[in-house]
């Protein structure tokens, strides 16, 4: 009769054999699982830090736009916001980041994008400065059925029924919301029209630009940066009235040097989200920086929020929602 041992020996090596395999089956789902929690937080994290720099961007902007002699230096105020945006991309594209790669684009032909570029920037913050972080924001919004516009005249793209009744539904809830709004001005109104006009352009323009140079938005935008500072530079002094720094208060000089790091966190989250994720998330986060800074804005100027204001605001970004997820398609 043979032996039962070599058999049992078998077995119990084929239990330890599927024992290890079952370890390292599970240390490898574990790890697996341990690298979606990692990057579910840095998501988690862009966002956030995202929302939190535009936010902070916008009220250190409109405190710092109280002082007069600041009010009145819009260009070296851009010069400021373009530097730290310079300086953070370059060391995000350096070692150890390696975020993205950086290229050298033809100087000439960066000259008209970048003083679109400016011209965008500088408008946004008088408008800023000239109306309420209500209007304000709401204006902004309207930059998305410009581009549209300019793209169906200029490039001859076509839209669908539901886009249209989407961007339909943005401009009647930002028309409702704005009606009667307090602390806006005609001058104030007007500098908000042609910054969401020229910011379209820009849009528009860029996009067409990224697909010429062959290049992500990051990549381009090192490029503007500090080509926009140095053509500011040779405007400032016409425009820009030299402050006399000891009437500044303290407090509006730092509010100052943390617009540059909140301007610079903006751009660099704004292409971590997309590359992370989606444009489509980055849209949705966009409407909820607006919604935050409209309930704040409109707290801290003291205005009642009424129903007409409500049905405006669900309209303009329900809209601006729907316009996001159907360009996705």
């Amino acid at each position: 009769m043979a032996s039962l041992e070599p058999l049992e020996e078998d077995i119990e090596m084929g239990e330890d054999l599927a024992d290890t395999v079952n370890t390292k089956l599970g240390s490898v789902g574990g790890l697996a699982k341990g690298r979606r929690l990692q990057k579910q937080i840095l998501d988690g994290a862009c966002i956030l830090l995202n929302i939190t720099s535009t936010v902070v961007l916008v009220f250190l902007n409109k405190w710092i736009f109280r002082d007069p002699q600041l009010t009145n230096m819009q260009i070296s105020f851009a010069m400021w916001h373009f530097t730290c945006t310079a300086i953070v991309l370059w060391i995000a594209s350096r070692s150890p980041f390696n975020l993205f790669v950086a290229v050298r684009l033809p100087f000439l032909q960066m000259i008209p994008l970048c003083s679109f570029f400016a011209g965008f920037l500088i408008l946004g913050n008088l408008s800023l400065a000239y109306n309420t972080v209500g209007f304000y924001q709401l204006a902004k919004i309207m930059t998305t059925p410009c581009v549209v516009l300019l793209q169906y005249l200029l490039m001859g793209k076509t839209i669908s029924g539901l886009t249209v009744g989407a961007l339909a539904s943005v401009c009647v809830g930002v028309a409702l919301t704005n009606t009667g709004a307090a602390g806006t001005t005609s001058l104030g109104a007007f500098i908000a029209v042609v910054a969401f006009t020229v910011t379209a352009f820009y849009q528009v323009w860029i996009g067409k630009k990224m697909k010429d140079f062959a290049v992500s938005s990051p990549q381009l935008l090192l490029n503007q940066a500090p080509i926009s500072v140095l053509l500011l530079a040779f405007v400032a002094p016409f425009f820009d009235t030299v402050p006399n720094l000891e009437k500044i208060p303290r407090d509006t000089m730092v509010a100052l040097f943390l617009s540059g790091l909140a301007a610079a966190s903006l751009n660099l989250s704004q292409f971590l989200i997309i590359g992370r994720m989606s444009a489509l998330t980055f849209n949705v986060a966009s409407n909820v920086k607006t919604i935050i800074i409209l309930t704040y804005g409109w707290i801290s100027e003291g205005r009642l929020l009424t129903v007409k204001d409500s049905l405006g605001i669900i309209l303009a970004l329900g809209g601006a929602t729907l316009y996001s997820q159907l360009s996705q398609r």
